[in-house]
């Protein structure tokens, strides 16, 4: 047996063979593979982590893929996989199998009278499963789950964490698994989801009375092939509220497949169409390296700086002055704490942000925020277990450098939890500066007024010296509140990673989500956005937003169409429409408010990188900071591109 295929340059990016007729489908996060007659593979998309390196010789009878990977079946039952493999989800098993099953980031195979699984979940490598009943000829894996139909037609599904066993009655015909959901159709054509009443996802995915022959799921949608040959689809969707009935393709078709929110199906004669919610083509605006292409460790956050140059904060401590031009030319350093900081994981430690006196001229003070371990693990010990505390610290310039050994303490807040921590840090045309505060992934405390973790503070640093760096403004919402603490001027917040103000006042905030949806709001004084009883607009059975007086946001995407909302400035080249981006997909989006229809987000860019921060400089050009690339995009207007 040959071995497994090794991933091999192959371009970037590859389209969807036209011409090609294929006998099976597999979608994956953004890329897809399909199995021709005579077992050779061809794989298109985006080439993330070698997905689309499949080997020319190789030949398989039956292919299933993963979120960045995918494996197959050969013909005399060995296996073979390709694409990312950090989890060892492309290390298959030894030994003979009759069907596989890729999920997330693992995956599954049966042989006689044994299942084996490798990838996340399996640290010590390929093990197999005890304790499960006996299957028929068919497996299907999820995110962290993995599903069959025992000898009776029943579901049975377990998780890769702890083993756990969930029977769902049947008697089924087919799986119809996604990545967090389980779902089987009767023999009847209809279809039943196991995790249907769960709590995250009771409003998503919740099938049709429509009757299906075969139907599969993404992250929080699925479609169905219908006794007519038909496609269907339904969950949530951009655009689209959960439940709704969401765009699918013409024609008939008797197979499909869906990834993250890739979804593909194939034709009666066998050819491959693939679709996405919505259609993402044809975009307005450019996007363009700044500074020559500087590579950055981890850049974090830009904003204008003296001499009509630009300030580059980076998340090891250090803050760097570019010139405009094309080269960048003569970077010189500002500030550089990176002693400080432990430092860069993307969820552990660093700087989060940094902001300069708007009044710089009577106020020459800059003000970042960052967090810090307590005491520096050794190496190899696991950073979350070590205490932390986050400081706001003002610096004052001179001669276009910050000084040192001017650092004063603001705010210290003290980090009990593992992440969620940043801090969004802006000040206000009130001439207060607003801090935005992750809940530390500490349950309660975004609803509770006794905690700084979960809100927005508001609080007045002109004229902060070491006895008093800052005062509370008299007109703060719950400064006459015993049980509340003076700073605070919103609450309900998971992670507000950026915020901004628009020129009317008008604050927006774009908070990342944890299993439901990701959100933008307009906040107000004393407002409570709802975390954690609601996530975005979907909030547990006993909460009603309008009873219970919270504030609902403008726009909202499930987590099949975006994982972290990374925001985001007020652009006035945009008409100061809110500009924002996710970590995941690379969109970067434009919120509009329309007379008509309301608030409405249109795409503004589609890059192959992660945005984690956005700015503007002093003529109002748009700033993008990659995480994946460490590289600074400018987005072009029509009037100005190259």
């Amino acid at each position: 047996m040959e071995p497994t295929p090794t991933p091999t340059p192959v371009p970037n990016s590859l389209p969807l063979p036209a011409d090609a007729q294929f006998t099976q489908i597999a979608a994956g996060w953004h890329h897809a593979c399909g199995l021709q007659a005579d077992g050779t593979v061809l794989c298109w998309g985006r080439n993330i982590s070698g997905s689309l390196a499949i080997q020319d010789w190789l030949t398989l009878r039956r292919i299933s893929a993963g979120l960045n990977f995918a494996c197959g079946l050969r013909g005399d039952g060995a296996i073979a996989c390709w694409g990312e493999n950090g989890e060892g989800q492309a290390s298959p098993p030894n030994g003979r199998f009759y069907d596989i099953a890729a999920g997330q980031n693992h995956a599954c195979a049966l042989s006689e009278g044994a299942l084996t699984c490798w990838g996340k979940g399996f640290p010590d490598g390929p093990e197999t499963i005890q304790g499960i009943p006996t299957f028929l000829s068919t497996i299907q894996a999820g995110a962290g789950f993995t599903c069959g139909l025992t000898s009776s037609a029943d579901m049975a599904c377990w998780t890769n964490a702890d083993g756990k066993l969930a029977i769902t009655p049947g008697p089924f015909a087919e799986l119809a698994i996604g990545l967090r959901h389980a779902c089987a159709i009767k023999s009847d054509g209809s279809v039943v989801c196991d995790l249907e009443d769960r709590k995250h996802y009771s409003q998503r995915a919740r099938p049709p009375s429509t009757k299906f022959i075969q139907a599969t799921g993404g992250w929080f949608h699925a479609c169905g092939i219908t006794e007519s040959s038909d496609i269907e689809c339904w969950g949530s969707g951009a655009p689209g509220a959960a439940g709704d009935r969401l765009s699918a393709p013409e024609g008939k078709f008797t197979a499909l497949s869906i990834g993250w929110r890739n979804s593909c199906a194939l034709t009666l004669d066998g050819y491959a169409t693939c679709w996405q919610q919505p259609d993402f083509q044809n975009l307005p605006f450019d996007l363009h390296e700044a500074f020559g292409g500087v590579k950055f460790e981890y850049p974090i956050d830009i904003f204008p700086w003296t001499n009509g140059r630009l300030a580059v904060v980076e998340r090891k401590g250090v803050i760097t002055a570019y010139s405009k031009e094309p080269d960048g030319a003569s970077p010189e350093i500002i500030l550089d704490i990176s002693d400080k900081m432990f430092c860069c994981d993307y969820r552990h430690d660093g700087v989060s942000a940094a902001v300069l006196d708007p009044q710089f001229e009577e106020f020459p003070f800059l003000y970042i925020y960052y967090r810090t371990l307590d005491e520096h693990p050794a190496e190899g010990e696991d950073v979350t277990e070590f205490a932390g505390r986050s400081y706001l610290e003002r610096f004052r310039i001179e001669d276009g450098k910050a000084v040192r050994d001017s650092g004063l303490t603001i705010l210290e807040i003290p980090q009990r939890g593992k992440w969620h921590y940043s801090c969004a840090i802006r000040f206000g045309p009130d001439g207060m500066l607003y801090a935005g505060v992750g809940y530390n992934t500490i349950h309660h405390t975004p609803q509770s007024l006794d905690e700084l973790l979960g809100k927005i503070l508001r609080i007045d640093v002109r004229g902060a010296t070491p006895e008093q760096p800052y005062r509370i403004p008299s007109d703060n919402p719950f400064v006459d509140n015993l049980d509340a603490l003076p700073e605070i001027w919103a609450y309900g917040l998971k992670n507000p990673w950026r915020m901004d103000f628009a020129p009317d006042g008008r604050l927006f905030i774009a908070d990342v989500g944890q299993d439901i949806q990701e959100a933008i709001y307009l906040a107000a004084p004393g407002a409570n956005l709802g975390f954690p009883m609601c996530e975005g607009n979907i909030c547990e059975e006993d909460v009603n937003m309008d009873v219970d007086g919270l504030t609902a946001p403008i726009f909202t995407l499930n987590r099949d169409d975006a994982c972290a909302f990374m925001g985001g400035v007020t652009a006035p080249r945009l008409d100061n429409g809110f500009v924002f981006g996710d970590f995941c997909n690379g969109r970067v989006w434009l919120l509009e408010q329309d007379e008509r229809e309301g608030w409405r987000a249109r795409i503004l860019a589609q890059g192959e990188r992660s945005p984690v921060s956005f700015g503007l400089d002093a003529d109002g050009t748009l700033y993008i900071l990659t995480y994946d690339k460490k590289s600074i995009i400018r987005l072009l207007l029509p009037e100005v591109q190259e």
